[in-house]
């Protein structure tokens, strides 16, 4: 475990690097850093080889679904998406260009690919970065300060991995009480740890404890092509990651009088899951997660239609009540009446429910997002 001296010492080094950082053309920063993330987007670069073989280990996510989760990333972070980004960043002609002297990026262990988009912004905004990854999983933070390393040693100065056990109050605060901005994936109680450490001027971009839902709408459903198409999305979405995300659905309404029905749209998207869990199996279910698991399926086969397979389940239980899953591939198929029944079904998840998908063309997302009570 780093020591406090230790990382007292790694959060000067960052901050002195920032001066250069921000002496930089933000386009020659953006070429850079995403040069560095081609390393290991490229299974056949030494950095790519690292990423595959040591990330599966350390995610217990499968060698299949990592290597889709760096594919499914790197598509949207490569040069032209880095280019872009900052070209948003740049200050207005009239504005002064004041970006934080430090940032701070602390990391959950749930989806390995989260630390991508925080560490390129920190970057392009001119902020030397210190990333504060899990202890279970660095991997991915530590590739990257190494393949920037290998493009621009200079860069790379300005970017920091450390790790230490969550609840060390000297460490966090070593580390929080100088930082400018800090983001911080991970569960209620880091996000309540985190702000007790923060510098009164510190800003805090968090993202905690949450899941997603989802919803498929009449018009997607008004054919088995159509209800086909959106059972095939959704699959992929429950398989990414393991449903370990915050973004993971773990219910999907379908909304009743469309041309397939609940009963039938959970048996696709139970085919669906099937036929990921031999494209992109499954990583080995943890003990705890297990006996969850029992209990949940076992609930969903009194209440309704349980339809297992090798890593995966589907419970349709009608108009039942929401019980959320425990993830690692279980989801709920519920049928509503329509957006305004969704709306009142999804007010007891609160701030929690970070993403719902809706199958549906865009006047009817329209028609969703209404619905919405306030909070969600």
């Amino acid at each position: 475990m780093i020591g406090e001296a230790e990382l007292r010492a790694r959060v000067d080094a960052a901050i002195a690097a920032g001066p250069a950082l921000r002496a930089r053309p933000r386009e020659q920063v953006a070429e850079r850093v995403a040069a560095a993330w081609a390393l290991i987007a490229d299974p056949e670069r030494a950095p790519g080889r690292a990423a595959r073989e040591r990330l599966p280990e350390t995610t217990g996510l499968s060698l299949p679904k990592i290597a889709w989760a760096l594919q499914a990333t790197f598509a949207r972070a490569d040069r032209q998406a880095h280019l872009e980004g900052a070209r948003r960043m740049a200050p207005p002609d009239d504005a002064a260009r004041a970006p934080a002297r430090l940032s701070a990026l602390v990391l959950a262990g749930n989806v390995f690919t989260a630390c991508v988009q925080p560490c390129s912004m920190a970057l392009l905004a001119g902020s030397p970065l210190v990333v504060k990854a899990s202890s279970k999983d660095d991997v991915l933070p530590s590739l990257f300060v190494a393949a920037l390393a290998q493009v621009d040693v200079e860069l790379a100065e300005a970017c920091e991995v450390v790790t230490f056990p969550g609840g060390t109050p000297t460490l966090e605060s070593a580390l929080m009480s100088r930082a400018d901005v800090v983001s911080v994936y991970g569960s209620d109680a880091t996000l309540t740890a985190v702000r007790r450490r923060l510098a009164p001027t510190a800003s805090l971009v968090a993202a905690g404890h949450g899941l997603g839902a989802g919803f498929v709408s009449r018009d997607a459903l008004e054919n088995e092509d159509a209800a086909r198409a959106a059972a095939t999305a959704f699959a992929l979405d429950v398989a990414a990651y393991d449903q370990r995300g915050c973004m993971s659905p773990h219910v999907i309404w379908v909304e009743r009088g469309g041309g397939v029905d609940g009963a039938d749209w959970a048996s696709m998207l139970a085919a669906q899951l099937d036929r990921l869990a031999a494209d992109l199996p499954r990583g080995p279910l943890p003990r705890e997660v297990g006996a969850a698991q029992i209990q949940w399926r076992g609930v969903a086969a009194a209440r309704g239609e349980l339809i297992e397979g090798d890593g995966w389940s589907v419970s349709y239980e009608g108009g039942a009540a929401l019980r959320v899953s425990p993830g690692w591939r279980n989801v709920m198929v519920l049928d509503v009446d329509g957006p305004a029944a969704l709306g009142a079904a999804l007010a007891p998840l609160g701030v929690h429910l970070k993403t719902l998908g809706v199958a549906g063309d865009a006047a009817r997302r329209r028609e969703v997002a209404a619905a919405l009570p306030a909070g969600l």
